[in-house]
C-alpha cells in the first residue's frame, strides 16, 4: 500500500501554502507557517524525493514550487518575479518596450549597480534581451506573452499594488 504523501498536517500546510505563494524560500515559510527550520527540510525534502514538489537553487538558496502544473520556464520566471525589483523592471519593460538603461533607472531609486546587477539576473535568465544602439542599450521582455501570463496567473502570490495596476493596464491594451 503507498503512503500518501500529504497525510501529515505539516506536509499539507506545505503544499498549500506553495500551491498558493509559488517559489518561495525555507526562511520564507518558517515564517509563515511557524514551523521550525528542521522539520521544514525534512518534509520538503521528503516531498520533493516523492516528486511532489521540484526546487530552483539560486546559489545557496532553494526555491520550491508544487510540480504539478508548471514548467521549466515558468518556475524560473516565477522565481525571478518573486524578488520586487527584478519583478518591476519586468512589468516597467512590459509596458515600455525597448526601454534604455537610464529610461528603466529614471523609475526605480536605486543605484547603477543595484539596476545592472538586476537586469543581469533577468538577460541571463531570458526573460529580458538586450540590444546596442550605439553607445546605449535597450532592453525588452523576450516573451512577453508567456510573461503576462504568469504575472497574471500568480499576482496573488506576488502581493505588489504594481502587479495589480499592470494587470489592468495590460487588460486594457487588450493582451
Amino acid at each position: 500500500m503507498e503512503e500518501d504523501v500529504l497525510e501529515l498536517e505539516n506536509r499539507r500546510k506545505i503544499y498549500q501554502l506553495l500551491t498558493k505563494y509559488p517559489g518561495m524560500y525555507l526562511r520564507e515559510m518558517e515564517k509563515e507557517l511557524g514551523l521550525a527550520v528542521g522539520v521544514l527540510e525534512y518534509n520538503l525534502n521528503y516531498m520533493e524525493k516523492k516528486d511532489l514538489l521540484m526546487v530552483e537553487r539560486e546559489g545557496n538558496r532553494k526555491r520550491y514550487f508544487v510540480r504539478e502544473g508548471f514548467s521549466f520556464g515558468d518556475k524560473a520566471t516565477v522565481g525571478l518575479l518573486r524578488q520586487e525589483i527584478p519583478r518591476r523592471i519586468v512589468i516597467f519593460l512590459m509596458l515600455h518596450e525597448n526601454a534604455s538603461f537610464q529610461d528603466v533607472l529614471a523609475q526605480f531609486k536605486i543605484s547603477k549597480s543595484t539596476l545592472s546587477f538586476h537586469i543581469k539576473k533577468l538577460t541571463d535568465a531570458n526573460v529580458v534581451g538586450a540590444e546596442k544602439d550605439g553607445r546605449s542599450t535597450n532592453y525588452r521582455v523576450i516573451d512577453p506573452e508567456n510573461t503576462a501570463r504568469v504575472i497574471l496567473t500568480y499576482k496573488a502570490s506576488f502581493l505588489d499594488s504594481v502587479v495589480d495596476r499592470f494587470a489592468e493596464v495590460w487588460g486594457d491594451m487588450g493582451k
